[in-house]
């Protein structure tokens, strides 16, 4: 009959050697992925607050801070084939700095807004894929109308 072995007091256990790898190793390697992806993902933030016309078409649209949007043709009756671009309607940008816009007759729109032209943006329709090129509209420097002056007498 064998006696049995003998452990050895000299040195640390495999197991306990490989639970304190994976305490540090785990988050470690957690830490490195996020780290990548964090890298790689740009977050853009574009002022999209304001009006926007259509260089070549007389469609407009106004961009609220609360979400929501106004779609307008020009200030006449819009015709049979731009009846559709009226109206209001919700908008978002997400993290990667697509527009989505929304229109209240169900019209769905996108755009991707970047930092190298942030006064322009191309709103593609979701079904047709059909661009429409959009400028941002200068604000009006509106001036107080001058006072009138006092004569001297």
């Amino acid at each position: 009959m064998s006696s049995p072995t003998k452990r050895s007091d000299s040195g640390i256990p495999v197991g306990r050697l490989l639970i304190i790898l994976s305490v540090f190793a785990i988050p470690g390697l957690i830490y490195l992925g996020v780290f990548r992806i964090a890298g790689r993902v740009k977050i853009v933030d574009i002022p999209i607050v304001g009006e926007w016309q259509a260089p070549d078409k007389t469609w407009r649209i106004v961009f609220r801070p609360d979400k929501t949007l106004v779609s307008s043709t020009s200030p006449s009756q819009p015709s049979a084939s731009q009846a559709w671009t009226s109206g209001a309607g919700t908008y978002s940008v997400d993290y990667f700095g697509t527009l989505w816009v929304k229109l209240n007759n169900g019209k769905i729109y996108s755009a991707a807004l970047t930092e190298e032209n942030p006064n322009r943006f191309d709103l593609i329709e979701f079904d047709t894929l059909v661009p429409t090129v959009f400028e941002k509209v200068p604000p009006s420097e509106s001036k107080p109308p001058d006072s009138p002056k006092e004569s001297p007498g």
